[in-house]
């Protein structure tokens, strides 16, 4: 439980201190140092909280555990994207997040769920990494979305200032699409291989869901390469298709594990 606690606490400072760069004139970051070793920290002191994941026969994967999992895997990926690529403004969004989803898991802990064999886990962490991935992509379209908003109306404040050029946003946008939509192929083929019936595990909504944001991802992404789409229409289909996804997921194990357990 302090483990939790001083996750937050790092987690919340780290934002606290981007927000603060992002939002001043100062071009110098002061307390990049002090950003570097609070994330190692709280992500090093997050991950040992899964303590509790490995069961003697499988692992157990709640509704808490899953999103304190995939808030973590979030933020070490933007950790480890930051240090060779201007990321560093989506600390403001993913850090407090990764904290939320601590605060969550201490409020209201699994006292529900079934443990799930090896073999199914691999395709659950599978499935996560690309959801974690897709989400760094989605808040990556929040601030596109944002910039395009500022620049269009001519203001430019501070944070503005301070993001990557257009171009390099919308680059580094669909760079994680990409990967994250690969993902998501490979845990749907993995999720079609090991589950035996979709209907008795309650998996059929789940799966109808997860495969329309992948036809989303997947028109969206070749519609780019194709026929060079951008704009405000890929930052909404983009929101829009992990939020079916979001829903896919958490939502299903929201309400199997907690309106009807």
């Amino acid at each position: 439980m302090f483990l939790s606690y001083f996750a937050i606490i790092a987690y919340l400072l780290a934002a606290l201190l981007l927000m603060r760069f992002f939002t001043q004139d100062n071009a110098q970051h002061k307390h990049q140092k002090s950003v570097f070793l609070l994330i190692s920290f709280a992500v090093i002191t997050h991950a040992l909280t899964f303590t509790n994941f490995w069961m003697a026969n499988g692992v157990f994967f709640g509704l808490a555990n899953s999103a304190s999992f995939a808030a973590w895997l979030i933020a070490v990926l933007l950790f480890l994207s930051s240090l060779s690529k201007p990321v560093h403004a989506l600390g403001i969004l993913v850090y407090p997040l990764a904290a939320l989803s601590l605060v969550f898991s201490l409020l209201f802990p699994d006292t529900a769920g079934k443990i799930i064999s090896l073999s199914i886990a691999s395709h659950v962490f599978l499935s996560i990494t690309a959801y974690a991935l897709l989400a760094l992509a989605v808040c990556q379209s929040v601030l596109l979305k944002i910039q395009k908003i500022y620049l269009h109306a001519k203001k430019i404040n501070p944070f503005i200032n301070k993001l990557p050029p257009l171009q390099t946003m919308e680059r580094i946008m669909f760079q994680g699409l990409r990967v994250g939509f690969y993902l998501l192929t490979l845990s749907l083929i993995t999720g079609f291989i090991f589950i035996d019936d979709f209907f008795a595990q309650h998996l059929i909504h789940k799966t109808t869901l997860s495969l329309v944001a992948w036809i989303i991802f997947a028109v969206l992404i070749f519609g780019h390469k194709l026929f060079g789409w951008r704009g405000k229409q890929t930052i909404v289909a983009i929101q829009v298709g992990f939020s079916v996804l979001l829903v896919a997921y958490f939502g299903s194990k929201f309400v199997l594990e907690r309106l009807l357990s």
